[in-house]
Formats: C-alpha cells, structure tokens, sequence
C-alpha cells in the first residue's frame, strides 16, 4: 500500500509539473494582460542618451506559449510610444546556438543567427504577420555573411502588435510570437531587443549584450507522466493477480 501511495503521488508531481509547463498562452493583441508570469525578465535601466522615452526600453520578458507551441517575446518602455516618426522600428535578435562565434554582431548581439524587424507604424492593439497587406513583421537569418529573408512564413509563425498600456497609457508593449522551428527549435537560446526611434541617434537595446534566456519547452517531463501512469496501471495489475 506504501508503494502504491509513492507511485500516486509521483505520478500527481508529474502531472502538476507537466500542466503548468503546458499552461501559458500568449495573445498577441498589444495588450500585457499575459505576462504576469514570464520565464525569464529583463529590467533594463534608464538610457539617459535616449531622450524619447517612448523608445526608451523598461523591460524585456520572454515566455513558452506551449498551448501553441511558440516562443513570445515582449518589450516595454518608460513611456507610450508617441508613434511620431515614420522611420521606428523593433528588432528582436535571436542567437539560436549560444555560439558568439557564428552568425555576426548586431546591434551589439554576438552571434545573432535570427532577427525579427517591424515598423512601428501600424495601429495598436492590431496583430500583423507575414502576410499582412501592410506593415507585415520580416524575418531574417544569416546565411554566407549576409541576412537572408524569409518569405515563406505562414500567418501564424510570426506574429507582433504593439499597444499602449496602464492608466494614463503609462507605457508602450511591442510583443511577438514565433513558431521555433524557424531558428532550429533549440531548447535554450539567447536574444536582445533594439529599439530605433527613426530620428535621433540615442536608440535603445536591452539588455545590453542582447544575451537575455530563452526557452522552448523541455520534453522530458511531459515523457514522465504517461510513463508513470503506466507505472501505476502495472501496479494495478499485480496487486489484482496477487489477491
């Protein structure tokens, strides 16, 4: 009867473990309301050279949407966006292998392999993709010294939005969600956020070395749980067979 019990509360561990790495889900909708809780966070300090705090990075977060199997990114600034230049734009850079020695530097990442550009002209609270009419996200990966775009990106491999947030608006989100096969589906990676106003000089990055974690969801524990349900089945088996 002991054993049993160990077995069944392993199997609820499991079980529990499992549920909550399969349990978060990402809208991309210019809205924070799905980011209480991401894996991994980045308080970027003040830029006192980035005089347009609307374009001044606050904090950057990364999460696993297991639900649709992508990994989100998110960025924050100090104050809403004033969309005031023609010219902004985002990049998120991803160094899919955590090797500085491949890929090349990009705005201060080493070993950037991936990277995603946006304008910052579209509506808020509006989701765009590859194959929006305008304003469509761009991916790019480095390939014999160059970046090389990719144009076969489905709707719901790449998608962003961006939006103005808290009260007053308090600040600006820009958040993204890409399908991972597209960068190798590592289980770990590490990326940086650029932010470029379009006027001035002082743009932002964050963090500094672009070398925040990322994560893609780990299998073993998911391989665990009908592993232990079928330990528990076996057990059932033989205690039947025993009386």
């Amino acid at each position: 009867m002991r054993d049993m019990m160990r077995l069944v509360v392993a199997v609820v561990v499991v079980g529990v473990a499992a549920f909550g790495a399969w349990a978060d889900v990402i809208t991309i909708d210019g809205y924070d309301t799905d980011w209480s809780s991401p894996d991994t966070s980045h308080d970027d300090p003040d830029e006192s050279t980035v005089t347009l705090q609307g374009y001044d990075i606050d904090w950057t977060y990364a999460e696993w949407d297991s639900t649709n199997g992508r990994a989100a990114f998110m960025t924050q600034t100090i104050d809403p966006c004033s969309q005031a230049y023609g010219a902004d734009f985002i990049e998120f850079v991803i160094n899919a292998d955590e090797n500085n020695g491949t890929g090349t530097t990009w705005y201060g990442a080493e070993g950037a392999d991936y990277r995603i550009n946006w304008d910052l002209d579209g509506t808020e609270y509006t989701a765009y993709n590859p194959t929006s009419g305008s304003h469509a996200p761009t991916f790019y990966y480095w390939d014999a010294g160059s970046w090389t775009g990719l144009g076969t990106l489905g709707a719901s491999d790449l998608v962003i939005a961006w939006g103005d947030n808290g009260a007053g608006p308090d600040y600006s989100i820009i958040e993204c969600t890409l399908n991972p096969t597209y960068i190798g589906m590592p289980d770990k990676f590490k990326w940086g956020c650029y932010i470029d106003n379009g006027d001035e000089s002082a743009d932002d990055r964050s963090p500094g070395t672009m070398d925040q974690r990322g994560y893609t969801p780990e299998p073993t524990t998911l391989a665990l749980l009908p592993l232990g349900l079928a330990g528990l089945a076996a057990w059932r088996r033989r205690a039947k067979s025993a009386s």
